[in-house]
Protein backbone atom coordinates (compact mmCIF):
# COMPACT_ATOMS: atom_id res chain seq x y z
CA UNK A 1 0.00 0.00 0.00
CA UNK A 2 2.90 2.12 0.63
CA UNK A 3 4.49 1.95 -2.21
CA UNK A 4 2.13 2.26 -4.41
CA UNK A 5 1.10 5.51 -2.27
CA UNK A 6 4.80 6.66 -3.49
CA UNK A 7 4.64 5.47 -6.94
CA UNK A 8 1.22 7.56 -7.28
CA UNK A 9 3.26 10.36 -6.00
CA UNK A 10 6.04 10.43 -7.79
CA UNK A 11 3.76 9.94 -11.23
CA UNK A 12 1.63 12.82 -9.86
CA UNK A 13 5.03 14.78 -9.13
CA UNK A 14 6.25 14.06 -12.96
CA UNK A 15 3.19 15.19 -14.19
CA UNK A 16 3.14 18.36 -12.94
CA UNK A 17 7.15 18.49 -14.29
CA UNK A 18 6.05 17.21 -17.41
CA UNK A 19 3.60 20.09 -18.05
CA UNK A 20 5.28 22.86 -16.67
CA UNK A 21 8.84 22.10 -19.32
CA UNK A 22 6.32 23.39 -21.60
CA UNK A 23 6.43 27.42 -20.34
CA UNK A 24 8.72 28.39 -17.49
CA UNK A 25 7.07 29.50 -14.27
CA UNK A 26 7.98 33.76 -13.32
CA UNK A 27 8.85 34.50 -10.38
CA UNK A 28 9.05 38.39 -9.69
CA UNK A 29 10.70 39.83 -6.46
CA UNK A 30 10.01 44.12 -6.62
CA UNK A 31 11.42 45.53 -3.11
CA UNK A 32 10.39 49.35 -2.45
CA UNK A 33 13.00 52.31 -2.73
CA UNK A 34 16.16 50.07 -3.06
CA UNK A 35 18.99 51.77 -4.88
CA UNK A 36 21.25 49.75 -6.94
CA UNK A 37 24.27 49.83 -4.37
CA UNK A 38 22.46 48.29 -1.74
CA UNK A 39 23.58 44.67 -1.85
CA UNK A 40 26.72 43.60 -0.92
CA UNK A 41 27.21 41.83 -4.17
CA UNK A 42 27.46 45.26 -5.74
CA UNK A 43 30.30 46.11 -3.28
CA UNK A 44 28.29 47.50 -0.51
CA UNK A 45 30.67 46.07 2.30
CA UNK A 46 27.94 48.39 4.97
CA UNK A 47 25.35 45.97 4.69
CA UNK A 48 24.89 42.02 4.26
CA UNK A 49 22.66 40.91 2.12
CA UNK A 50 23.39 36.67 1.11
CA UNK A 51 20.14 36.22 -0.42
CA UNK A 52 19.86 38.68 -2.84
CA UNK A 53 23.81 38.20 -3.75
CA UNK A 54 23.32 34.44 -4.01
CA UNK A 55 20.88 34.81 -6.36
CA UNK A 56 23.26 37.71 -8.43
CA UNK A 57 26.20 35.45 -7.99
CA UNK A 58 23.67 33.06 -9.62
CA UNK A 59 22.56 35.21 -12.11
CA UNK A 60 23.33 37.99 -14.59
CA UNK A 61 23.17 41.17 -12.55
CA UNK A 62 22.52 44.47 -14.34
CA UNK A 63 24.38 47.55 -13.52
CA UNK A 64 22.86 49.66 -15.55
CA UNK A 65 19.16 49.39 -14.95
CA UNK A 66 16.50 52.82 -14.53
CA UNK A 67 13.08 53.08 -13.51
CA UNK A 68 10.80 54.74 -15.85
CA UNK A 69 10.00 57.55 -13.36
CA UNK A 70 11.30 57.27 -9.71
CA UNK A 71 8.33 56.94 -7.34
CA UNK A 72 6.34 53.95 -6.12
CA UNK A 73 2.85 54.06 -8.18
CA UNK A 74 4.41 55.48 -11.98
CA UNK A 75 7.25 52.92 -11.73
CA UNK A 76 5.11 50.15 -10.64
CA UNK A 77 2.70 51.46 -13.62
CA UNK A 78 5.20 50.97 -15.96
CA UNK A 79 6.37 47.62 -14.46
CA UNK A 80 3.16 46.03 -15.01
CA UNK A 81 2.57 46.89 -18.30
CA UNK A 82 5.68 48.59 -20.25
CA UNK A 83 4.80 51.52 -20.37
CA UNK A 84 6.10 55.20 -19.48
CA UNK A 85 3.88 56.96 -17.19
CA UNK A 86 3.15 59.50 -19.04
CA UNK A 87 0.79 57.56 -21.36
CA UNK A 88 -1.79 58.05 -18.87
CA UNK A 89 -0.92 61.40 -17.85
CA UNK A 90 1.21 60.47 -14.42
CA UNK A 91 3.58 62.27 -13.27
CA UNK A 92 4.10 61.61 -9.82
CA UNK A 93 1.76 59.34 -7.08
CA UNK A 94 -1.47 61.72 -6.69
CA UNK A 95 -1.38 62.67 -10.39
CA UNK A 96 -4.72 63.20 -12.07
CA UNK A 97 -4.91 60.49 -14.77
CA UNK A 98 -6.22 60.27 -18.25
CA UNK A 99 -8.80 57.23 -17.22
CA UNK A 100 -10.00 56.72 -21.02
CA UNK A 101 -5.88 55.86 -21.85
CA UNK A 102 -5.82 53.49 -18.59
CA UNK A 103 -8.80 51.24 -20.02
CA UNK A 104 -7.61 51.12 -22.93
CA UNK A 105 -3.60 49.87 -21.62
CA UNK A 106 -4.77 47.43 -18.71
CA UNK A 107 -6.58 44.93 -20.81
CA UNK A 108 -3.00 44.96 -22.09
CA UNK A 109 -1.31 44.54 -19.01
CA UNK A 110 1.59 41.60 -18.17
CA UNK A 111 -1.03 39.91 -15.41
CA UNK A 112 -4.02 39.71 -18.37
CA UNK A 113 -1.25 38.74 -20.90
CA UNK A 114 -0.15 35.82 -18.84
CA UNK A 115 -3.27 35.22 -17.84
CA UNK A 116 -4.66 34.50 -21.55
CA UNK A 117 -1.57 32.35 -22.00
CA UNK A 118 -2.90 29.93 -19.92
CA UNK A 119 -0.79 31.06 -16.55
CA UNK A 120 -2.19 31.00 -13.22
CA UNK A 121 -1.34 34.58 -12.27
CA UNK A 122 -0.84 35.47 -8.46
CA UNK A 123 0.47 39.08 -6.46
CA UNK A 124 1.16 39.86 -3.07
CA UNK A 125 2.40 42.89 -1.22
CA UNK A 126 2.47 46.30 -2.07
CA UNK A 127 0.00 47.57 -4.99
CA UNK A 128 -0.01 51.44 -5.33
CA UNK A 129 -1.20 50.87 -9.17
CA UNK A 130 -3.19 53.82 -10.39
CA UNK A 131 -6.24 52.54 -11.54
CA UNK A 132 -8.73 51.56 -9.11
CA UNK A 133 -9.37 50.00 -5.75
CA UNK A 134 -9.45 46.22 -7.30
CA UNK A 135 -6.20 47.17 -9.05
CA UNK A 136 -4.69 43.60 -8.43
CA UNK A 137 -7.68 41.84 -10.30
CA UNK A 138 -7.96 45.05 -13.07
CA UNK A 139 -4.38 44.24 -13.93
CA UNK A 140 -4.61 40.64 -14.91
CA UNK A 141 -3.93 38.90 -11.68
CA UNK A 142 -5.98 36.18 -10.77
CA UNK A 143 -5.39 35.76 -6.87
CA UNK A 144 -4.18 38.00 -4.27
CA UNK A 145 -2.43 36.10 -1.88
CA UNK A 146 -1.72 38.84 0.54
CA UNK A 147 -1.81 42.75 1.38
CA UNK A 148 0.78 42.44 3.90
CA UNK A 149 4.32 43.56 2.88
CA UNK A 150 6.03 42.18 5.19
CA UNK A 151 6.66 38.66 7.20
CA UNK A 152 3.52 37.24 6.29
CA UNK A 153 4.02 38.12 2.53
CA UNK A 154 6.86 35.97 3.05
CA UNK A 155 5.49 33.04 4.73
CA UNK A 156 2.48 33.15 2.04
CA UNK A 157 4.37 32.68 -0.53
CA UNK A 158 6.43 29.96 1.10
CA UNK A 159 2.98 28.41 1.55
CA UNK A 160 2.08 29.05 -2.18
CA UNK A 161 5.39 27.22 -3.69
CA UNK A 162 5.57 24.71 -0.57
CA UNK A 163 2.41 23.01 -1.59
CA UNK A 164 1.14 23.88 -5.16
CA UNK A 165 0.54 20.59 -7.19
CA UNK A 166 -1.60 22.22 -10.70
CA UNK A 167 0.05 21.46 -13.75
CA UNK A 168 -0.29 25.26 -15.14
CA UNK A 169 2.62 27.28 -15.40
CA UNK A 170 2.33 29.87 -12.58
CA UNK A 171 3.37 33.91 -12.71
CA UNK A 172 3.84 35.02 -9.28
CA UNK A 173 4.77 39.08 -8.40
CA UNK A 174 6.09 39.68 -4.90
CA UNK A 175 6.17 43.14 -3.72
CA UNK A 176 8.10 43.58 -0.34
CA UNK A 177 7.49 46.94 0.99
CA UNK A 178 11.19 47.41 2.46
CA UNK A 179 13.45 49.02 2.61
CA UNK A 180 10.78 52.33 2.37
CA UNK A 181 10.54 52.17 5.80
CA UNK A 182 13.08 54.90 5.53
CA UNK A 183 10.72 57.71 4.51
CA UNK A 184 9.26 58.14 7.70
CA UNK A 185 12.52 59.00 9.47
CA UNK A 186 12.55 62.87 7.59
CA UNK A 187 8.63 62.72 7.74
CA UNK A 188 8.56 62.31 11.23
CA UNK A 189 11.50 64.39 12.02
CA UNK A 190 10.11 67.57 9.81
CA UNK A 191 6.35 66.51 9.75
CA UNK A 192 4.97 68.20 6.33
CA UNK A 193 2.00 70.58 7.51
CA UNK A 194 -0.17 69.76 4.48
CA UNK A 195 -0.93 66.55 5.45
CA UNK A 196 -2.02 64.44 8.64
CA UNK A 197 1.16 62.81 10.79
CA UNK A 198 2.31 59.76 9.43
CA UNK A 199 2.79 56.91 11.43
CA UNK A 200 6.04 55.92 11.73
CA UNK A 201 6.73 51.64 11.15
CA UNK A 202 8.14 50.07 13.91
CA UNK A 203 10.79 48.29 11.57
CA UNK A 204 12.05 52.02 11.10
CA UNK A 205 12.36 52.29 14.98
CA UNK A 206 14.17 49.74 15.32
CA UNK A 207 16.47 50.19 13.06
CA UNK A 208 17.49 53.71 13.92
CA UNK A 209 18.27 52.60 17.44
CA UNK A 210 21.56 52.50 18.79
CA UNK A 211 22.00 48.68 20.84
CA UNK A 212 22.78 49.51 24.45
CA UNK A 213 25.69 46.72 24.40
CA UNK A 214 28.01 49.72 22.77
CA UNK A 215 29.03 53.17 23.05
CA UNK A 216 28.03 55.59 21.12
CA UNK A 217 31.59 56.41 19.82
CA UNK A 218 32.41 53.05 18.98
CA UNK A 219 28.71 52.30 17.54
CA UNK A 220 29.05 55.27 15.13
CA UNK A 221 32.94 54.32 14.31
CA UNK A 222 32.51 50.76 13.47
CA UNK A 223 28.75 50.24 12.67
CA UNK A 224 27.44 53.30 10.41
CA UNK A 225 28.53 54.30 6.91
CA UNK A 226 30.21 57.34 6.37
CA UNK A 227 28.66 60.36 4.46
CA UNK A 228 29.10 59.27 0.78
CA UNK A 229 31.13 60.93 -1.80
CA UNK A 230 28.96 62.56 -3.36
CA UNK A 231 27.42 64.41 -0.04
CA UNK A 232 27.38 67.82 -0.84
CA UNK A 233 24.93 69.31 -3.31
CA UNK A 234 25.99 69.15 -7.05
CA UNK A 235 27.88 72.77 -7.96
CA UNK A 236 25.24 75.04 -10.38
CA UNK A 237 22.48 73.03 -8.90
CA UNK A 238 19.80 73.80 -10.58
CA UNK A 239 17.09 75.96 -8.68
CA UNK A 240 14.04 73.09 -9.54
CA UNK A 241 15.60 70.95 -7.24
CA UNK A 242 14.41 73.54 -4.21
CA UNK A 243 10.58 72.85 -6.18
CA UNK A 244 10.90 69.44 -3.99
CA UNK A 245 10.29 72.35 -0.71
CA UNK A 246 6.57 72.79 -1.77
CA UNK A 247 6.07 69.07 -3.16
CA UNK A 248 7.89 67.20 -0.38
CA UNK A 249 8.90 69.92 2.16
CA UNK A 250 10.65 67.44 4.61
CA UNK A 251 13.14 66.51 2.12
CA UNK A 252 14.29 70.24 1.66
CA UNK A 253 13.99 70.64 5.27
CA UNK A 254 16.33 67.46 6.19
CA UNK A 255 18.91 69.12 3.78
CA UNK A 256 18.86 72.16 5.34
CA UNK A 257 18.70 71.13 9.23
CA UNK A 258 19.99 67.42 9.54
CA UNK A 259 23.94 67.32 11.42
CA UNK A 260 26.31 64.67 9.59
CA UNK A 261 25.70 62.47 12.44
CA UNK A 262 21.75 62.38 11.56
CA UNK A 263 22.55 61.53 7.53
CA UNK A 264 24.88 58.95 9.03
CA UNK A 265 22.31 57.23 11.13
CA UNK A 266 19.56 57.53 8.25
CA UNK A 267 22.22 56.36 5.91
CA UNK A 268 22.60 53.19 8.70
CA UNK A 269 18.79 52.47 9.15
CA UNK A 270 18.37 52.42 5.13
CA UNK A 271 21.32 49.92 5.28
CA UNK A 272 19.21 47.79 8.33
CA UNK A 273 16.14 47.87 6.84
CA UNK A 274 17.36 46.72 3.30
CA UNK A 275 19.03 43.65 5.54
CA UNK A 276 15.39 43.00 6.70
CA UNK A 277 13.55 42.45 3.41
CA UNK A 278 16.62 39.95 2.08
CA UNK A 279 15.42 38.00 4.74
CA UNK A 280 12.21 38.19 3.46
CA UNK A 281 13.52 37.41 0.10
CA UNK A 282 15.74 34.27 1.55
CA UNK A 283 12.37 32.48 2.89
CA UNK A 284 10.73 32.80 -1.18
CA UNK A 285 13.92 31.36 -2.74
CA UNK A 286 14.74 28.79 -0.15
CA UNK A 287 11.24 27.83 -0.60
CA UNK A 288 11.74 27.36 -4.48
CA UNK A 289 14.64 25.87 -4.16
CA UNK A 290 12.89 23.32 -2.38
CA UNK A 291 10.07 22.78 -4.71
CA UNK A 292 9.81 20.99 -7.72
CA UNK A 293 9.34 23.78 -10.00
CA UNK A 294 13.35 25.32 -9.42
CA UNK A 295 15.01 23.93 -12.40
CA UNK A 296 11.60 25.56 -14.56
CA UNK A 297 11.09 28.87 -12.77
CA UNK A 298 12.35 32.36 -14.26
CA UNK A 299 13.75 34.84 -10.87
CA UNK A 300 13.75 38.51 -11.06
CA UNK A 301 15.25 40.71 -8.53
CA UNK A 302 14.11 44.75 -8.84
CA UNK A 303 13.19 47.76 -7.07
CA UNK A 304 10.16 50.13 -8.13
CA UNK A 305 13.16 53.05 -7.50
CA UNK A 306 16.08 54.07 -5.15
CA UNK A 307 16.74 56.33 -2.13
CA UNK A 308 19.01 58.86 -1.95
CA UNK A 309 20.46 58.05 1.19
CA UNK A 310 22.59 61.42 2.04
CA UNK A 311 23.97 61.93 -1.68
CA UNK A 312 23.89 65.58 -2.58
CA UNK A 313 22.41 65.93 0.87
CA UNK A 314 18.72 64.91 -0.30
CA UNK A 315 16.81 61.46 1.15
CA UNK A 316 13.56 60.28 -0.36
CA UNK A 317 13.41 59.49 -4.33
CA UNK A 318 11.63 61.72 -6.73
CA UNK A 319 15.04 63.23 -7.94
CA UNK A 320 17.16 61.63 -11.26
CA UNK A 321 20.30 61.01 -9.68
CA UNK A 322 21.41 58.06 -9.79
CA UNK A 323 20.84 56.89 -6.50
CA UNK A 324 17.29 57.47 -7.26
CA UNK A 325 16.58 56.35 -10.52
CA UNK A 326 19.02 53.42 -10.93
CA UNK A 327 17.77 50.42 -9.14
CA UNK A 328 19.39 46.46 -8.97
CA UNK A 329 18.08 44.22 -11.69
CA UNK A 330 19.00 40.43 -11.54
CA UNK A 331 17.95 37.79 -13.57
CA UNK A 332 18.59 34.04 -13.04
CA UNK A 333 16.83 30.64 -14.61
CA UNK A 334 17.73 26.88 -14.74
CA UNK A 335 20.70 26.70 -17.93
CA UNK A 336 20.79 30.23 -18.72
CA UNK A 337 23.53 30.78 -21.08
CA UNK A 338 25.11 33.76 -19.61
CA UNK A 339 24.87 33.20 -15.52
CA UNK A 340 26.91 34.38 -12.92
CA UNK A 341 27.79 37.86 -14.57
CA UNK A 342 27.66 41.21 -14.45
CA UNK A 343 26.36 43.87 -17.35
CA UNK A 344 27.91 47.02 -16.70
CA UNK A 345 27.42 47.79 -20.26
CA UNK A 346 23.67 47.88 -21.37
CA UNK A 347 21.37 50.65 -20.19
CA UNK A 348 17.96 48.63 -19.53
CA UNK A 349 14.73 50.58 -18.72
CA UNK A 350 13.19 47.92 -15.93
CA UNK A 351 9.82 49.48 -16.17
CA UNK A 352 9.87 48.88 -20.24
CA UNK A 353 11.71 46.05 -21.32
CA UNK A 354 10.95 43.98 -18.41
CA UNK A 355 7.56 43.31 -19.79
CA UNK A 356 8.78 42.08 -23.52
CA UNK A 357 11.74 39.97 -22.20
CA UNK A 358 9.37 37.65 -19.82
CA UNK A 359 7.11 37.26 -22.73
CA UNK A 360 10.25 36.23 -25.15
CA UNK A 361 11.50 34.04 -22.37
CA UNK A 362 7.95 32.15 -22.05
CA UNK A 363 7.05 32.53 -26.09
CA UNK A 364 3.77 34.27 -25.13
CA UNK A 365 2.80 36.87 -27.64
CA UNK A 366 2.91 40.48 -26.55
CA UNK A 367 1.19 43.56 -27.37
CA UNK A 368 3.46 44.93 -30.81
CA UNK A 369 3.29 48.54 -29.89
CA UNK A 370 5.07 48.21 -26.69
CA UNK A 371 8.01 50.61 -26.73
CA UNK A 372 10.46 48.18 -24.68
CA UNK A 373 13.51 46.37 -26.03
CA UNK A 374 13.77 42.60 -25.12
CA UNK A 375 17.00 42.01 -23.14
CA UNK A 376 16.59 37.83 -23.29
CA UNK A 377 19.24 37.41 -26.11
CA UNK A 378 21.91 38.99 -23.21
CA UNK A 379 20.45 36.50 -20.87
CA UNK A 380 21.01 33.90 -23.07
CA UNK A 381 24.35 35.29 -24.29
CA UNK A 382 23.23 36.11 -27.73
CA UNK A 383 24.65 39.79 -28.19
CA UNK A 384 24.58 39.56 -31.48
CA UNK A 385 21.13 39.07 -31.45
CA UNK A 386 20.09 41.76 -29.08
CA UNK A 387 19.35 45.83 -30.75
CA UNK A 388 21.41 48.00 -27.77
CA UNK A 389 18.78 50.57 -26.19
CA UNK A 390 21.11 54.17 -27.07
CA UNK A 391 19.22 56.31 -24.73
CA UNK A 392 16.61 55.87 -22.05
CA UNK A 393 13.91 58.44 -20.71
CA UNK A 394 12.77 59.05 -17.63
CA UNK A 395 10.03 61.47 -15.75
CA UNK A 396 8.88 62.90 -12.78
CA UNK A 397 6.99 65.71 -11.46
CA UNK A 398 9.65 68.05 -11.61
CA UNK A 399 10.83 67.49 -15.64
CA UNK A 400 12.33 64.82 -18.39
CA UNK A 401 15.58 63.26 -18.34
CA UNK A 402 17.73 61.33 -21.09
CA UNK A 403 20.72 59.44 -20.74
CA UNK A 404 23.15 58.37 -23.28
CA UNK A 405 25.97 56.44 -23.47
CA UNK A 406 27.50 58.16 -20.25
CA UNK A 407 25.54 61.16 -20.75
CA UNK A 408 22.53 62.62 -18.62
CA UNK A 409 20.65 65.38 -19.65
CA UNK A 410 17.63 67.01 -17.65
CA UNK A 411 15.23 69.63 -18.70
CA UNK A 412 12.83 70.65 -15.79
CA UNK A 413 9.60 72.19 -15.96
CA UNK A 414 10.48 75.76 -14.78
CA UNK A 415 13.78 75.75 -17.67
CA UNK A 416 16.18 74.60 -15.43
CA UNK A 417 18.93 71.91 -17.31
CA UNK A 418 21.30 69.78 -16.07
CA UNK A 419 24.37 67.96 -18.22
CA UNK A 420 26.13 65.53 -16.71
CA UNK A 421 29.20 63.10 -17.66
CA UNK A 422 28.79 60.00 -15.58
CA UNK A 423 32.48 58.89 -17.17
CA UNK A 424 33.94 61.62 -15.53
CA UNK A 425 31.88 62.80 -13.19
CA UNK A 426 29.87 59.66 -11.35
CA UNK A 427 28.94 61.07 -7.91
CA UNK A 428 27.43 63.65 -10.57
CA UNK A 429 29.13 66.82 -8.92
CA UNK A 430 29.59 69.42 -11.94
CA UNK A 431 26.56 70.41 -13.69
CA UNK A 432 27.66 71.25 -17.54
CA UNK A 433 24.57 72.54 -18.82
CA UNK A 434 26.19 76.24 -19.25
CA UNK A 435 29.83 75.08 -20.27
CA UNK A 436 30.13 75.81 -24.07
CA UNK A 437 32.75 72.77 -24.91
CA UNK A 438 29.79 70.73 -24.39
CA UNK A 439 27.46 72.68 -26.32
CA UNK A 440 26.60 70.53 -29.12
CA UNK A 441 26.55 67.33 -27.10
CA UNK A 442 23.59 69.08 -24.67
CA UNK A 443 21.68 70.20 -28.32
CA UNK A 444 22.08 66.86 -29.43
CA UNK A 445 20.29 65.35 -26.25
CA UNK A 446 17.88 67.99 -25.71
CA UNK A 447 16.68 67.70 -29.33
CA UNK A 448 15.91 63.86 -28.56
CA UNK A 449 14.28 64.75 -25.34
CA UNK A 450 12.05 67.46 -26.84
CA UNK A 451 10.65 64.95 -28.59
CA UNK A 452 9.67 62.88 -26.01
CA UNK A 453 8.69 64.83 -23.91
CA UNK A 454 6.01 66.22 -26.51
CA UNK A 455 4.80 62.37 -26.95
CA UNK A 456 4.65 62.79 -23.06
CA UNK A 457 2.06 65.78 -23.57
CA UNK A 458 -0.07 64.68 -26.30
Amino acid sequence: MKKSIVLLALCMLNTVLLAQSEKPNILIIITDQQNAKMMSAAGNKWLDTPNMDKLANKGLRFEKAYVTNPVCSPSRFSLFTGEYPSAIDMRHNASKLDMAAIQKIIPNAMGHTFTKAGYETFYGGKSHLPGGKKEVITYGFETFISKDERDELAAESVALLSNRDSDKPFLLALNFINPHDICYEAIRQFPPSNRPPAEVPVPLLEAIAIPDSISENDFMEKYVPPLPANFEPTSDEPSAIYDLKELHSFTIDAREHWTEKDWRMHRYAYHRLTERVDVQIGMVLDALEASPFADNTIVIFTSDHGEMSGSHRLEHKTVFYEESANVPLVVWYNGMENEQSVDSHNIISTGLDLYPTLCDLAGVSMPDYLPGISFAPLLKNQKTNYNPRKYLFMENELGFMIRGDHFKYTLYDNGDEMLIDLKQDPGEMVNLSQNTAYRERKAELKALLQVHIEQANR
